[in-house]
């Protein structure tokens, strides 16, 4: 046992030495010694024996290893399919299937190098496109949860600045009441350079259509002048268009030397204008809706701004025919208390029952409207103040038997002229008063 371990842990040139040192060295020792004329007794011709066998059993071991690594290296190489060397040596054979499976490795590993750095690649690419997915999103989301298409442009340049390697990011869009590009957003630049830049290429950015590079591989005129202008070296401009006509820009810029911008960099720039478009397309659609829109969503009553133009028109008409014009106002007190304690879903309908009740106890030629969140008003046509008194009496008492204790209101009532001659003075004078 002591022998194969021993065997086992020594390196095979050793094993060699010490087979041959076993054979050869201590035997001709002894013979040596014998013809010297030296007695060599029969234990030392068996101990001699002995040796030598155990030479004979190292030498043995030794090609009984190379024959195992022989075999394997065949059965390898026949498992990969590839040529068996065909040559009688089989040192020389073992060498060459060595070298072949010593090629093979290598270029699996190789390979293998390949593999993981193309899988990085993937994998920056893949985090690449959810984040642009992720941004889009988001910023849909916020806009269609009413928020101001600001928040969401500056949402979509923070976000621009950590997908392209930039130092500043930008956005600028059209200000018809101001007559040029106003900043949305700014990340990381100087705010009077950008705008002193498109102050003075007002008419030029208005013809720019597509995208605009200036870094190392691209130099257009006059970019010297722009970098120095904006206090950056490489600079790169994607065009907001609306229906053909630049309605803003939004742009990255950084001061690294040698720096070109990829493809995808300018990719992401061009997606991310057209995502700034159709929310500034989106904003205006809504005002123009907005301006259209006549009647509140929720209470089916008109909205404050037809009831003060039509409360407008109707004080005008009252004082050409010399008729009085009557306007009652209905608060709920504590509506924000009551959404606090019961929720937004049982206010408004509190609300809604309250504007049906409100709009059935007038007349059919009454005009009756929401003019606040926690407000309901109308016009009473040819209404004096005693008159519109009467009429908040009979609301008042139809809806203390809706309501109950828990909801608090509020009448009060106004006469033109003599309370005020336009829509204005008349809603202010029942906003301070409470004379029902």
């Amino acid at each position: 046992m002591r022998i194969r371990v021993f065997s086992s842990n020594v390196s095979l040139k050793r094993r060699v030495c010490i087979a041959i040192a076993l054979v050869s060295i201590l035997p001709v020792i002894v013979l040596f010694y014998h013809f010297s004329g030296y007695y060599v007794s029969f234990w030392t011709t068996a101990i001699l024996s002995i040796v030598v066998f155990l030479g004979w059993w190292v030498v043995f071991e030794v090609f009984a290893s190379i024959i195992k690594v022989y075999i394997r290296s065949r059965k390898a190489l026949k498992d990969i399919g590839e040529n068996i060397p065909v040559i009688p040596d089989e040192v020389q054979s073992l060498e060459n299937m060595i070298g072949i499976l010593s090629d093979k490795v290598k270029k699996g590993f190789e390979q293998l190098r390949d593999f993981t750095q193309m899988t990085e690649d993937l994998n920056k690419e893949v985090s690449r496109t959810v984040l642009i997915l992720s941004t889009i999103l988001q910023a849909n989301d916020l806009f269609s949860k009413d928020a101001p298409a600001e928040s969401v442009v500056k949402l979509i340049v923070n976000h621009l600045k950590h997908l392209i390697r930039v130092e500043v990011c930008f956005c600028v869009l059209e200000d018809r009441a101001k007559g040029k590009l106003d900043i949305v957003a700014l990340v990381g630049g100087d705010s009077s350079k950008l705008d002193s830049f498109f102050k003075k290429r007002k008419k030029e950015a208005s013809r720019f259509k597509d995208i605009i590079v200036v870094d190392e591989g691209n130099k257009p005129k006059n970019s010297f002048s722009w970098s120095q202008e904006l206090g950056v070296k490489n600079i790169a401009f994607a065009s907001i268009n609306n229906k053909g006509r630049v309605i803003g820009m939004i742009g990255v810029g950084n001061n690294e030397d040698g720096f070109s911008f990829s493809k995808d960099d300018l990719e992401i720039l061009g997606l991310f204008a057209q995502n700034v478009a159709l929310i500034w397309q989106h904003e205006r659609l809504s005002e123009k809706i907005e301006k259209l829109e006549i009647v509140d969503y929720l209470t089916g009553l008109y909205n404050e701004k037809l009831i003060k133009t039509r409360l407008d028109e109707e004080i005008k008409r009252s004082t050409i025919y010399q008729r009085p014009c009557g306007f009652i106002e209905l608060e709920i007190v504590n509506y924000d208390d009551f959404r606090e304690e019961h929720g937004m879903i049982e206010a408004e309908k509190v609300l809604k029952k309250i504007a049906k009740v409100f709009k059935s106890v007038l007349r059919p030629v009454d005009i009756a409207g929401r003019t606040g969140p926690n407000k309901l008003g109308a016009i009473l046509i040819e209404s004096n103040r005693r008159q519109s008194q009467e009429i908040g009496e009979s609301i008042k008492n139809n809806l203390s038997e809706v309501c109950g204790p828990e909801i608090k209101l509020r009448f009060s009532v106004a006469e033109s002229p003599i309370h005020g001659i336009t829509a204005q003075e008349l809603m202010t004078f029942v906003q301070k008063s409470n004379n029902i």
